[in-house]
């Protein structure tokens, strides 16, 4: 699929809110194995993209587009069709009888590259007409498709409501991709591209991410995703709202360039986002309704992400919505039947026997069939636009473009007026624009005057570069200075689509960026006091790290009437193992209770549990030393919650890291009055949230308007601005100059230099030492790997023709100082990354590594994967290895001896990637062996299930010691909890790994 970071357990989808759903088995693993893409037409024909290659293989016809349907609507589909052959199907949209796919092409007989191509089925028979049309070419990387395969391609394309096609670029990026208006495109790295439905007008809609696989599309077309993850130098799963030509940083600007991206709202640790929709159908309940649903392949989880309005953006709570095993896409019809598609344990390569897709329906839903389009009236079409139906409007939408017919402009402008709901109202303008074209630009004019639609009206004026030049820039340049900070931003955007100079001194009008203060991790000295509460405030111990591995806690609770024990992963997604330990409430009278003796109100956790005496994965509770200990173990991100007794005055403990916790561990213990979000704070480049992750909606104008200004070439007014005496002119000048490798701007830059007080001096330098260089002209050969080069500013920098003169200028500055100051000045020059010495390119800081050195913990599982099938492990060293790495503690590794936890002689017919992902991504594919059994006096037992009949149920511990059940008292038989590190083998190099699978595969042959 792509690069999929494996959390979770493979369990049973199952809804995780309150709320009850009903859920079918939709298509099971011998109707859809390998399901990597699903969509859903309005009338609720479902296509799925059957993907036997995966993420890393690279076998030809191993694709197929099935066409689902479920005739009698009892949740299954019975009628099934191969709708095409197609190698790697990525994203599929449906309209009228048109299919739109993203998928890989051949050539020689190999997988090529990538194309987006339209297919017919006019017949309506769920087989396509023919061959299909190319709408995009060339719109992935060859090179690397073939070399490793399709896990950073072009992964998904998604239907706006401006009738745009959006696509999500993975970090392979392409080179001259070509529309069927031949325009062509190149985008180095990640981003998201777009198209018209017909293969026209392909451009860039925001640029700097890395592997994102979906987007969901809001009917205000606010663009959000959940990007993909582990790259090995901290930048974590990351949600993020898009706002069309914006740079969000990856990876050149996020760890140095913070002031010059927009950032995301918010990072979560470790996952895989895959699939993503906007849920907006009438019958859900209002908690999934109206908000972002993001699936996370790594997590097993589909989240929903509750935004909340922030200036021009947003504000970002994940909550868990749906767990579905390695779930890879998601999709809903206009009944509201929404459809989920499960990977499911189908490997790297694909696998024909695993993968399924899923129907889900809230509770008491009632089927209503939604009507062919192309039979209805005019009158009922427009009703369709007033609809609570996103999925209703857009097909609605497409169907009245289809039809051409311009009477229903005069419609449209007064349903933009009077539709019940402003989404309905914004849909109507959208389709207007779009049916209209030029002839919409004065009706767009009319209804910029409501404030409820400026945003979206001003937007449209600039949209379509086709004719967008008629635009009225005057009215667009007023609205820079609206009382909406939307709008504002509308307006900027538009300017720079149109790029006529005219704007620019608008524009610079708002360019000036604001004030960004660092965020300096603070680091914890070796002696940790605690500290007392003052009076109604939480109390935060330090933050315990692995060196210092305890904090004693003592917090005043007078003010309390609810305890919360909270520790903070510190934005690690997961955080470690921590504990509580002899957590204690003394009350006025001196009378102590041990909270561990007492029923917590509720607790929730990371992935793994919070209990009494034992740490998160149930073993005894001890701390590194490996001291056991009394208290409560839990798992951070992590909260406890208890209800205070009358006269609670204090709170004691002493807060540790348990065993198991990773030798970079850091958390936080607070004692708080009431529930705490997870921190924002940046703690550490590696695992922590930074300023790159926290929303910032001041900064979003001022970047829109540096990008339109750089996007119009606006030299002369910039450098106009530039000298100016107009401090507010010069800082937006020079904020948008570093961007401008152009020699008039170079020639003002370095001639300003000589009126210049001190401190614009000094800001004029710093914009030299950016231009120094400019990013290699990139023809699609490289690709950072899943390791990149954080530091930027640039991809790969590399000189131009104004390289040996500002190099010269630099030169003479640095000459002219001494002392710290000069110090300061070579700071900055090494952080740029400037060639004063004239060398023909920076050399790339990356020290050359043999492919097996490198450490299974640095390393990303496709990689690893990656790596076995080319080198062949030795078994002899495998034997030795696996006596370091502690299988032999819970797994029989000799064949006769006593079954403790699943048998690791008995792995011969895994494969060496299956084998992989079980030892490093555990969760993944816990053995079905491996259970929890409830019994109904509610007991449980966790062990390897040994035996089961009518009788008897047979488990033996980890221990080996059988404890044998009745069987006609179970209640519940589930996956066992994971009691295997996440980190067994991090410490192996890749060759060594290679050896211990190596060993574990030849035991089975063993008599």
């Amino acid at each position: 699929m792509k690069k999929w970071l494996t959390l979770s357990l493979m369990v049973a989808s199952l809804p995780t809110f309150g709320q009850k759903f009903e859920k079918t088995l939709y298509a099971d693993q011998s109707k859809t194995p390998s399901p990597a893409v699903i969509a859903a037409s309005p009338y609720g024909d479902v296509f799925v993209g059957v993907d036997q290659q995966g993420s890393l293989g690279k076998k030809i016809n191993m694709g197929v587009i099935k066409r689902l349907r479920d005739t009698n609507n009892d949740g299954v589909a019975d009628q099934i069709t191969d709708y095409v052959v197609i190698d790697n199907p990525r994203g599929i949209v449906s309209i009228g009888d048109k299919l739109i796919v993203l998928h890989c092409n051949q050539k020689d007989g190999k997988v090529y590259g990538q194309d987006i191509t339209v297919f017919t089925d006019a017949d309506n028979d769920g087989v396509a007409d023919g061959p299909g049309e190319i709408l995009v070419k060339g719109i992935g990387n060859p090179k690397f498709v073939q070399s490793r395969g399709a896990d950073h391609c072009t992964n998904n394309i998604r239907l706006g409501v401006d009738g745009w096609l959006y696509i999500s670029v993975g970090d392979f990026g392409f080179v001259d991709a070509q529309g069927t208006d031949g325009k062509k495109l190149t985008c180095y790295g990640g981003g998201v591209a777009r198209v018209r439905p017909n293969g026209q007008e392909l451009e860039m809609f925001i640029h700097g991410t890395r592997n994102v696989y979906d987007v969901a599309i809001d009917p205000f077309m606010n663009v959000f995703s959940r990007e993909n993850t582990n790259d090995g130098v901290g930048w974590w799963v990351r949600f993020s709202h898009y706002i069309q030509s914006g740079e969000y940083g990856y990876p050149c600007l996020y760890k140095n360039f913070i002031e010059d991206m927009i950032p995301a709202l918010g990072m979560y640790g470790g996952g895989s986002g895959t699939g993503a929709l906007y849920l907006q159908e009438p019958g859900w309940p209002k908690e999934y309704n109206n908000k972002p649903l993001m699936a996370d392949w790594g997590r097993s989880m589909i989240y929903i992400h509750d935004v909340k309005p922030d200036g021009p953006s947003f504000t970002d709570t994940p909550k868990n919505f749906l767990k579905v095993s390695q779930v890879a896409d998601l999709d809903v019809d206009a009944s509201g039947r929404m459809y989920v598609a499960a990977w499911a344990g189908a490997g790297y390569k694909g696998n024909s026997q695993k993968g399924f897709v899923e129907r889900y329906v809230p509770e008491g839903w009632q089927y209503k069939a939604f009507p062919d389009l192309t039979k209805v009236t005019k009158s009922e079409l427009l009703n369709f636009i007033d609809s609570e139906s996103f999925t209703a409007r857009i097909y609605a939408q497409q169907e009245i473009l289809a039809r051409k017919d311009q009477s229903y402009l005069q419609d449209l402008e007064q349903l933009a007026k009077s539709a019940k709901t402003l989404e309905a109202r914004v849909a109507a303008v959208y389709t207007l624009a779009q049916l209209g074209e030029v002839k919409a630009l004065a009706i767009l004019e009319k209804l910029s005057a409501n404030k409820d639609l400026r945003e979206h009206a001003i937007r449209l004026m600039g949209d379509r570069k086709t004719y967008n030049q008629k635009a009225n820039v005057k009215l667009i340049a007023k609205y820079l200075q609206d009382e909406n900070p939307r709008v504002q931003v509308a307006a900027s955007v538009a300017l720079g689509r149109i790029a006529k100079f005219s704007a620019a001194e608008s524009l610079l009008a708002v360019a000036k960026p604001p004030q960004i203060k660092m965020m300096v991790p603070v680091e914890v000295k070796e002696k940790v006091k605690s500290k007392v509460l003052t009076k109604g405030k939480e109390f935060a111990s330090p933050k315990v790290t692995y060196k210092n591995n305890s904090v004693d806690i003592k917090a005043n609770l007078s003010d309390y009437k609810s305890l919360f024990l909270i520790v903070d992963s510190q934005g690690s997604n997961g955080g470690d193992h921590a504990a509580w330990i002899e957590p204690t409430v003394i009350l006025n009278n001196g009378q102590k209770i041990d909270l561990s003796s007492v029923k917590w109100k509720q607790t929730k956790g990371g992935w793994g549990k919070t209990l009494v005496n034992k740490d998160c994965q149930a073993k005894e509770l001890k701390n590194l030393k490996g001291e056991v200990l009394k208290g409560i173990g839990t798992h951070a991100y992590s909260t406890i919650e208890y209800k205070l007794p009358k006269g609670a005055k204090s709170f004691t403990a002493k807060g540790i890291l348990s065993s198991g916790a990773q030798k970079q561990s850091a958390v936080k213990f607070i004692v708080s009055p009431v529930a705490k979000k997870p921190s924002q704070k940046s703690t550490s480049s590696k695992d922590a949230k930074t300023l790159c992750s926290t929303p910032n909606p001041a900064i979003i104008l001022p970047h829109m308007a540096r990008q339109a200004l750089v996007n119009m070439k606006a030299y002369e007014a910039v450098i106009q601005a530039l000298n100016s005496d107009d401090k507010n002119q010069q800082s937006a000048a020079l904020n948008t100059m570093k961007f401008m490798h152009d020699k008039l701007v170079v020639d003002a830059l370095i001639k300003r230099l000589a009126s210049a007080d001190k401190e614009l001096k000094k800001q004029i330098y710093s914009v030299l030492m950016r231009l120094q260089q400019k990013d290699v002209d990139w023809d699609g050969s490289t690709w950072w790997s899943t390791r990149p080069d954080p530091r930027g500013p640039y991809f790969e920098p590399t000189n131009w023709q104004e390289s040996k003169r500002i190099g010269g200028v630099l030169k003479a500055y640095l000459a002219s100082h001494s002392g710290q100051e000069s110090q300061a000045i070579e700071a900055e020059l090494a952080k740029n990354r400037c060639n004063l010495d004239g060398k023909s390119k920076v050399e790339v800081d990356q020290k050359t590594k043999k492919a097996g050195d490198a450490k299974v913990g640095q390393s990303a599982i496709e990689d690893v994967v990656i790596y076995l099938s080319k080198n062949k492990g030795n078994k002899k060293k495998g034997k030795e290895i696996i006596k370091t790495v502690g299988c032999v503690s819970c797994h029989n590794i000799e064949h006769g001896q006593v079954v403790k936890g699943p048998d690791l002689t008995k792995l011969g017919k895994m494969t060496k990637s299956e084998l992989a992902e079980s030892i490093i991504k555990p969760g993944a594919s816990i053995a079905k062996s491996w259970v929890t059994i409830q019994m109904n006096d509610g007991t449980s037992h966790l062990g390897t299930l040994v035996k089961k009949d009518a009788k008897q149920v047979v488990l033996h511990n980890i221990a080996g010691i059988a404890t044998t059940l009745d069987a006609t008292q179970v209640k519940k038989v589930e996956p066992g909890l994971n009691m295997m590190s996440l980190h067994l083998v991090d410490g192996l190099s890749l060759q060594q790994f290679a050896d211990l699978i190596e060993y574990l595969k030849s035991m089975d042959s063993k008599k």
